[in-house]
């Protein structure tokens, strides 16, 4: 039985293979733009902010650090320290609420109950049963309020394994990662996630793709071979169609239509 992820015994491994590396570059860039582009008032502050599974906090802290009243999840006590360090030494530690446990506990947070921006990067495909996140943000918001949502994309997966001629993993359904490693158990397809969001009163207003070239590169040649030329054209056509389906994680941006 598939059981939701913690990542305490592989907080420097997440470090070093993700954020230490060009793959965590191109997601932190194109979260931050996106966020900018579509949040007026992100850099303004003013906004209460709920990062649910913030793992390293980078946008959560660089939430708090614009002015925004902030509360950090992770069921992962060793990734809130990291977390918690860099907050000091950006001299933001006190202005965020930390919050050590899983996103089911949040609902016993008296001290707000709904969030005008919610943050959830990469939980989601992590999850035993991801829809019951999916309610979660429901109950976490109100009309209006704007989530941000980034899960590991399924059909770019289908696409990648083709690619490669991993024809039994597709007709198998089978991509799971390694056990202890850092391929997510459980990738989603993002016209379930829109349907469920859709039913639940949200209407995504953004899409976005993260990695939506780098990670098919086979032999690195020309541009590719450089990080920052990577970088500026996964930014240029991570939102240009058809290259957004194509993104390793879909970045959705959604708004809440309907009251709690």
């Amino acid at each position: 039985m598939n059981q939701d992820v913690n990542f305490d015994d592989l907080t420097q491994h997440f470090q070093k293979k993700i954020y230490g590396s060009r793959k965590g570059k191109i997601r932190l860039a194109i979260l931050n733009r996106d966020l900018q582009l579509q949040i007026p008032e992100w850099k303004e502050g003013g906004l209460s902010v709920l990062d649910i599974g913030a793992g390293l906090g980078q946008i959560g802290i660089q939430a708090a650090l614009f002015g925004h009243d902030v509360c950090i999840n992770d069921i992962s006590q060793n990734m809130l320290d990291v977390a918690k360090e860099d907050a000091k030494e950006q001299g933001i530690f006190e202005h965020i609420r930390w919050h050590h446990g899983a996103f089911q506990d949040l609902a016993q947070d008296s001290l707000k109950k709904t969030y005008d921006v919610v943050l959830c990067h990469a939980v989601l495909e992590w999850l035993a049963e991801p829809d019951v996140l999916l309610q979660a943000l429901s109950k976490f918001t109100h009309q209006g309020s704007i989530v941000s949502l980034m899960f590991y994309n399924k059909d770019a997966l289908v696409l990648h394994n083709l690619i490669r001629g991993n024809f039994n993993k597709i007709q198998n359904n089978d991509f799971k990662g390694m056990k202890g490693g850092l391929t997510p158990q459980n990738p989603i397809q993002p016209a379930w996630v829109e349907a469920k969001l859709h039913d639940l009163g949200f209407d995504v207003t953004y899409k976005s793709g993260i990695r939506v070239f780098s990670d098919y590169v086979g032999i690195k040649r020309g541009g590719n071979e450089n990080d920052d030329e990577v970088l500026a054209m996964e930014l240029e056509y991570s939102n240009q169609q058809p290259y957004q389906q194509m993104g390793r994680y879909i970045h959705f941006v959604c708004r809440k239509s309907k009251g709690v």
